[in-house]
């Protein structure tokens, strides 16, 4: 329980020390593609902790703290850590090569749907029956967003649009992820 607390405050830490800090830690560590594309590679992993406002911050703040809270036991389990970094560079590797027409990004939402699809594999594996519910409210969610786009009010909360997408592809993370736990490489 520790360690999950511990990673839980580092990651909200480096997001919070990202976000005081915003003009010039997004100058340095938003995505960019141009900027990817010149060899600014740590941009694909250090996006995620960067945020357009306050209530965007917020928002993936609790976001963080109910994904873990609601799975506790899944990452007492398995790290918080390594599941981010993994979700964080597969989501900024795929916008970089299927959405080249995406210019910049930031935030941690994609992370965030990795993190809970990851739990979500594992919540199923223990055949844990709100797993299923949680399975099929998540997938409706995902092709809700694919369907009929991003929420236009947090769009106007966060002042930038949705990249929904990066949801869609932290979602696939967290299963390529709990497929690679399984594997036991």
């Amino acid at each position: 329980m520790r360690t999950v607390f511990i990673h839980t405050t580092l990651i909200f830490m480096l997001c919070f020390a990202m976000y005081v800090f915003q003009n010039e830690t997004n100058q340095w560590f938003a995505y960019y593609h141009n900027l990817v594309a010149k060899g600014q590679v740590w941009r694909l992993l250090t996006a995620h902790l960067c945020h357009t406002n306050g209530y965007h911050l917020l928002l993936n703040s609790i976001g963080l703290i109910v994904v873990v809270t609601l799975f506790i036991n899944t990452f007492k389990k398995y790290s918080l850590i390594p599941l981010s970094i993994f979700s964080g560079l597969f989501i900024g590797i795929s916008l970089f090569y299927f959405e080249s027409d995406v210019h910049s990004y930031v935030g941690l939402s994609g992370v965030l749907h990795g993190l809970f699809a990851f739990a979500v594999c594992d919540e199923l594996k223990r055949k844990e029956k709100w797993a299923y519910a949680l399975a099929v409210g998540f997938t409706v969610k995902i092709s809700w967003e694919q369907l009929n786009g991003p929420s236009t009010n947090t769009e106007s909360l966060i002042a930038a649009t949705v990249l929904i997408n990066a949801h869609l592809y932290g979602a696939i993370s967290g299963i390529v992820y709990f497929l690679f736990t399984r594997l036991k490489i």
